[in-house]
């Protein structure tokens, strides 16, 4: 079960590149593709962790105080006390980093140049781990979106905020906006910064379809982990990946009755895995008529 999960992660979240990732040498210096692969290998580690030895809750995964670095990745975040190869357990400093969500190669894996956009961070988390159907813009709109001169502002609030200002595109950004700026404590390479350009970043945001604001990416992610759309969605990503295809209407009762297991079991990974082996769509094939 521990290398179909290590698959299932590399094909949900953005760390399968990370080693591959490219940044220029002069602003990021402390970053190669050696700290992308470090990267990729930590979230990993967590992830078998957690779900195998520790909690085994998707919720404890997205707000857990810990991580797993060895002695370069430990030095290319700053943490001290860690040395050597091996990959170890390590507390976090829980006012910047928290769970899954906060680990460097989930906020560098987001982003596609040498600047941050809180679009694509944005849309990664309100797509992939909250299943909310954001539709491509096509035509004029497509036109439109693009991302803004990296000059015309000095924070990425300030770039962006023509998303908020223009009612055509905020219909759609209204989702991935707030959750992105929340993020942009983290650098194109997923280090702590509080400010840009000499400015003082703002990191407030909000979380879709709730209410209130958050206050930074720690408060963001412990709001994201609390609401029920995140573990719905991950047992709908793990259905889809587990039976090969996108389930629709006519799998509804295998969809409720996991995801009644899945939150009864206070959405443990392990319960939900098993549990998807045991109904009819997974060890049937529907009948086929002959020719």
């Amino acid at each position: 079960s521990r290398p179909v999960v290590r698959f299932f992660f590399d094909n949900l979240l953005p760390i399968s590149n990370l080693s591959r990732l490219e940044r220029d040498d002069a602003l990021f210096p402390t970053f190669d593709a050696q700290v992308g692969g470090l990267m990729r290998e930590e979230s990993h580690r967590f992830l078998e962790h957690e779900i195998f030895e520790g909690s085994g809750s998707w919720r404890e995964a997205l707000t857990a105080p810990y991580t797993f670095v060895n002695g370069p990745l430990a030095e290319f975040y700053g943490m001290a006390g860690v040395e050597g190869d091996e990959f170890q357990k390590v507390d976090l400093d829980t006012t910047q980093r928290l769970g899954l969500l906060l680990q460097g190669g989930m906020l560098a894996g987001t982003i596609h140049s040498n600047s941050t956009n809180p679009v694509t961070r944005g849309s990664f988390v309100s797509q992939k781990l909250l299943c909310i159907d954001i539709a491509a813009p096509t035509g004029e709109i497509a036109e439109q979106a693009k991302p803004p001169d990296p000059y015309s502002g000095a924070t990425a609030r300030e770039r962006y905020s023509q998303h908020s200002e223009d009612p055509t595109c905020k219909s759609c950004h209204q989702f991935m906006d707030p959750v992105g700026l929340a993020l942009e404590n983290f650098d194109p390479v997923g280090l702590w910064r509080d400010t840009e350009n000499d400015v003082t970043i703002d990191a407030s945001g909000s979380v879709p379809n709730t209410a209130g604001t958050t206050n930074g990416p720690v408060d963001l992610v412990r709001k994201i982990a609390e609401t029920d759309e995140v573990v719905v969605c991950f047992a709908e990503n793990w259905l889809n990946f587990a039976y090969g295809r996108t389930l629709g209407k006519e799998d509804e009762c295998t969809t409720e009755r996991v995801q009644t297991v899945f939150r009864d079991s206070n959405f443990d990974v392990k319960t939900l895995l098993l549990e998807m082996t045991q109904t009819d769509a997974f060890l049937y094939l529907p009948a086929v008529e002959a020719p």
